[in-house]
C-alpha cells in the first residue's frame, strides 16, 4: 500500500512567505503613519481646545485690565506668550518675564488635561493669535491651532514659531 505524504512543499511555503513579506512592507509604513497622523490630530484638537478656553480667559483680562496703565496690564496691550511645561507656567509680555501665574491657574482649571500637555499661546492686544500643544515640551507630534499642524516639527513646543500658524496676519 503506497500511503501519500500530506503537507506543504517548500516552494509552496516560500511564495506564501514572500507574499507576507511583500503584504507587510506595503502595509506597517502606511499604518504607521496612520498612528503619527492621529497623535497629530488629537495635538491639534488639544491647541484648538486651549485656543478657546485662552480667549475666554483673555477677554476676562480685557475687563480687568481695562482702566490700568499699559505698565500694569498683564496680558494687555502688546505681545504676550505663555508657556506651559505639564507642571509649570512661564509668561513674557513684550520680551519681559510676567507672573502668568493666574492665568495658568484659570486655564489649568478649565483645560482638564494640562498635566500631560506643553503647550504655548501666542496673545496680541488681547486676542489669542495662535496655539501650539504637544504630550510633552520635546514631542514631534505637535498641533497647532488655528492653522493646524499637518507634519512633525522638530523644534520643541517652548521655541516654536508661533508666526508661522497666525491664521491671518496682524497688525
Amino acid at each position: 500500500m503506497n500511503k501519500k505524504l500530506k503537507g506543504f512543499t517548500l516552494m509552496e511555503l516560500i511564495v506564501v512567505l514572500a507574499i507576507i513579506g511583500i503584504l507587510a512592507a506595503i502595509f506597517i509604513p502606511s499604518w504607521m503613519n496612520w498612528i503619527t497622523m492621529s497623535k497629530v490630530r488629537k495635538q491639534n484638537n488639544n491647541a484648538r481646545i486651549i485656543f478657546n478656553d485662552a480667549q475666554t480667559i483673555t477677554q476676562e483680562y480685557r475687563f480687568r485690565e481695562r482702566k490700568l496703565d499699559d505698565s500694569e496690564k498683564i496680558v494687555g496691550s502688546g505681545e504676550f506668550y505663555f508657556y506651559w511645561d505639564g507642571s509649570n507656567g512661564t509668561a513674557t509680555k513684550d520680551g519681559n518675564s510676567v507672573d502668568g501665574s493666574a492665568f495658568a491657574r484659570q486655564l489649568n482649571r478649565m483645560y482638564g488635561d494640562s498635566a500631560e500637555t506643553a503647550y504655548r499661546i501666542y496673545v496680541k492686544n488681547y486676542m489669542v493669535q495662535s496655539v501650539v500643544a504637544a504630550s510633552g515640551n520635546t514631542n514631534r507630534n505637535k498641533g497647532s491651532y488655528p492653522t493646524k499642524q499637518k507634519d512633525r516639527n522638530s523644534t520643541d513646543v517652548q521655541s516654536f514659531d508661533m508666526s508661522t500658524i497666525v491664521l491671518s496676519p496682524t497688525t
